[in-house]
């Protein structure tokens, strides 16, 4: 009874099992029992939750999968996007390009007619500026300006008609925005919104706007020069005109004596000019006949005696015409006009031509003729001195003699005398005249 109290005692503590294996009984206690149970649901938790997380990872890797192939389709429509760009960027720069290259090509026609002319004007200047004319300082200096080349880039500040793409590879954009400060550069501050940038383009245009209008004020300025030209040589037209009517010559049946200079030659190119071209065209082509006709006028003003004999202001003590003689105190017809002046003043030609006479004659006493154009003739009479030779081709301005009083005189004076055609003419017509034209001989 003993051993089976005790037996039954110790099957409270312990969960008697009682099995047969291989004809042999063994017992389990509930301590081990239950770790055996906490293992077995570990294990399960274990591979459960393992099993969820390969499903899970399945899962995540799909939706890496799905994203991938978004962004990889969203970058190749973008490559395809920018290489659509590319392309129209590129046509319409080989189009800008030929727009500038055949506006450059017509700017550069117009600059070099425009470099033509100014080439004539310049040429009617010089030649009216040699002939003593004065000309405006548009017309004196021509205008030079930079030829321009079709086959020459143009430039605007730098910046040609066509601005190359950025090198870099293109990239999607950053799903998320950057944090503010991320960026350690400091930023300058501006007042107000920054300016656009200007297109290349758009830049070349302005400067061959710029270019044209330049052209365009040069233009202007050559036609005006040529219409200044053309006011002063009406002014002079009508001055030689005036001054050649005190002289009361028939200045249609003078011939003109035409002095070409020296060391210059070559076949004749008549320059045809179409006056319907335009108005420069139309200006210088009446400017021609104009031109022809002051250089007659001044050619024959040229010729005649029209300078004073004496330097300064003339005292006039007996003018031509008739007169009561000073020594007979009989009327009598003084061919000429007697200036008073210093003994010994210079006494000088008035004009171009040919010595003829140079000795005492007479009344005139110490005399000297000069043979001019158009059978004009000058005598200088009563000098004290003759300072030139008989045959002498003489200028305006020549040193003829002094002033004294040989011949038929009362005092030192000088006895001027003109004559055409070998009759007496009164000398205050061709003094009148060259007073006209002061500061032009």
């Amino acid at each position: 009874m003993t051993s089976l109290d005790s037996r039954a005692q110790a099957a409270g503590h312990e969960l008697a099992v009682t099995g047969i294996l291989a004809r042999r009984s063994f017992t389990v206690r509930r301590s081990t029992a239950l770790l055996g149970l906490s293992l077995l649901a570990l294990t399960t938790a274990w591979s459960g939750a393992t099993s969820w997380y390969i499903l899970r990872k399945d899962d995540l890797a799909a939706r890496l999968i799905s994203r991938e192939t978004s962004r990889q389709y969203a970058y190749e429509d973008r490559i395809a996007a920018l290489r659509a760009d590319v392309d129209r960027l590129a046509s319409r720069a080989l189009l800008d390009q030929d727009g500038v290259e055949a506006r450059v090509g017509e700017i550069a026609a117009r600059q070099a007619e425009l470099e033509s002319r100014q080439s004539l004007v310049s040429a009617v200047a010089e030649s009216l500026q040699s002939a003593g004319i004065g000309v405006s300082q548009a017309a004196k200096n021509p205008l030079r300006q930079r030829m321009i080349k079709p086959e020459e880039p143009v430039r605007a500040s730098g910046v040609t008609s066509f601005a190359p793409f950025a090198s870099g590879k293109p990239t999607p954009a950053p799903e998320t925005l950057p944090l503010r400060g991320a960026d350690d550069r400091p930023a300058s501050w501006q007042s107000g919104e920054t300016e656009a940038p200007v297109a290349p383009a758009k830049r070349v245009a302005e400067a061959l706007t710029q270019l044209d209008q330049s052209i365009e004020r040069s233009s202007v300025t050559q036609l005006a020069a040529l219409r200044e030209l053309d006011r002063n040589l009406g002014d002079t037209q009508k001055t030689l005109r005036s001054a050649l009517a005190e002289t009361r010559l028939d200045t249609d049946k003078l011939a003109v004596a035409v002095q070409a200079p020296k060391g210059v030659g070559g076949p004749l190119v008549p320059v045809n000019l179409d006056p319907s071209a335009g108005p420069f065209e139309a200006t210088l082509s009446s400017l021609q006949p104009r031109i022809a006709t002051v250089f007659r006028l001044r050619g024959l003003v040229e010729q005649l005696p029209l300078r004073r004999p004496l330097a300064g202001e003339l005292e006039l003590s007996s003018n031509y015409g008739y007169r009561a003689d000073p020594f007979t105190r009989g009327a009598a017809l003084h061919t000429g006009m007697d200036l008073r002046a210093e003994h010994g003043s210079p006494v000088r030609a008035t004009g171009p031509g040919k010595v003829v006479t140079a000795e005492y004659s007479g009344g005139y006493g110490n005399m000297v003729e000069i043979e001019h154009a158009g059978g004009l003739s000058t005598r200088y009479a009563h000098m004290s001195a003759i300072l030139v030779s008989e045959g002498q081709m003489v200028t305006a301005g020549t040193l003829v003699g002094r002033v004294g009083s040989t011949g038929r005189s009362t005092g030192p004076h000088l006895h001027y005398e003109t004559r055409i055609d070998g009759e007496p003419a009164d000398p205050n017509r061709f003094l009148r005249a060259g007073d006209k034209l002061a500061g032009q001989l």
